[in-house]
């Protein structure tokens, strides 16, 4: 079950995405994680900011964006700025 912040994303999802012209079919993106994906990359190119917002939104929730970790992040950093060599 979708808690209520994942369901008020999924129903402006629907409403903007008719809007654009889309329609979206909610029963089946929670079944069918293609379906899912197919749609929500087709929306993301969408020109409203809202509706690529919330598509993002989803798609992070559903675990399709997949960002690097902050602490991989800082070791790259740290070891970009350490001295290698030593001094005689």
């Amino acid at each position: 079950m979708l808690d209520a912040a994942t369901m008020a994303l999924l129903a402006k999802l629907k409403v903007l995405g008719k809007q654009s012209g889309t329609n979206i079919d909610l029963v089946k993106m929670s079944d069918d994680k293609k379906y899912a994906e197919h749609t929500l990359n087709e929306l993301s190119n969408a020109d409203d900011p809202e509706l690529v917002l919330i598509v993002i939104q989803l798609m992070n929730l559903f675990g399709m964006i997949k960002a690097p970790s902050l602490q991989a992040k800082a070791e790259e950093k740290d070891d970009k700025n350490r001295y290698v060599g030593s001094l005689r």
